[in-house]
C-alpha cells in the first residue's frame, strides 16, 4: 500500500482544483460566444486538461508544484 504525507496529499488535491477550475474557465469561455477558431482553442485546452487531471498522480511532486504555481498564477488573475 502507497504511502504519503499530509502535506503531499493536500498539494495533490489543490492541482486537482487548480486543474478544475481551469476547466471551469474554459467552459465559462464556451458560453460567452467565441469566434470558432476561439472555441477550438477552448475545447482543445479543456480536454488536454481533463487529461492532465486524470493522470496526475500522487507522488508527481514536480508537476504537482508546476500546476499549482502556473494554474494558481492563471486562476488569481482571472479573478481580479
Amino acid at each position: 500500500m502507497e504511502k504519503w504525507t499530509q502535506d503531499e496529499a493536500i498539494a495533490f488535491e489543490c492541482a486537482r482544483e487548480c486543474i478544475n477550475h481551469m476547466i471551469a474557465i474554459c467552459t465559462g469561455q464556451l458560453h460567452e460566444n467565441p469566434s470558432d477558431e476561439r472555441r477550438a482553442e477552448l475545447v482543445a485546452e479543456r480536454s488536454r486538461l481533463a487529461g492532465e487531471l486524470r493522470t496526475l498522480r500522487l507522488k508527481d511532486h514536480a508537476e504537482i508544484a508546476r500546476i499549482r504555481t502556473e494554474y494558481g498564477a492563471f486562476i488569481r488573475a482571472s479573478m481580479s
